[in-house]
């Protein structure tokens, strides 16, 4: 039997196979499961369902109920491909553009990404395609969102809220013309 304080030979091996066996496991990069999956918290499940609750009330034209989910502070802002609206009523004016559209679009939301800004507040960024229907030539447009929402009670409300699409590549030649085109 080994003396009390010292290891035998099979010991010390073992601690020396395990010791290596970590050091090696700290240089070795392991996915953070926050850093590709982020954790299904209240606060995040329920800001995706509002972001999917707001998307559906713009495929169905229905302003008022977008509307009820702006924030009516006075620096509310929403900004969409270039122009930028301040404050709540503006904000409806612009959106009143969309009334009696219904079926003539469609926002396909993708992956909802939300990160909260401390305990009332999150960002949300998300794909979307959108589409514009009933045209012969119809179009979908790849585009993203993204959101600040406040904790209002109990729900969500836009303070912010930013869109942008990018041109299809058709529109990109159409916009180049025959520049660079020597005759």
């Amino acid at each position: 039997m080994p003396e009390r304080g010292r290891k035998s030979g099979g010991d010390r091996t073992m601690s020396r196979v395990a010791g290596v066996v970590l050091a090696a496991l700290t240089l070795v990069p392991m996915p953070a499961a926050s850093a590709t999956r982020p954790t299904a918290t209240p606060q995040r499940v329920s800001a995706q369902g509002f972001v999917r609750l707001y998307v559906n009330a713009m495929n169905k034209a229905d302003v008022a109920t977008m509307m009820g989910m702006f924030s009516k502070r006075p620096g509310v802002t929403s900004i969409g491909d270039g122009e930028i609206s301040r404050g709540w009523d503006s904000i409806r004016t612009d959106a009143q553009q969309i009334v009696g559209k219904e079926g003539t679009f469609k926002f396909t939301i993708g992956s909802i990404d939300v990160t909260p800004l401390g305990a009332s507040y999150v960002l949300v960024v998300a794909p979307f395609t959108f589409a514009i229907l009933g045209h012969p030539d119809s179009v979908e447009l790849p585009a993203a969102m993204t959101l600040v929402l406040e904790r209002s009670g109990t729900t969500w409300k836009v303070l912010h809220e930013h869109w942008s699409s990018k041109m299809t590549d058709e529109e990109n030649q159409e916009d180049n013309g025959d520049e660079g085109n020597v005759d």
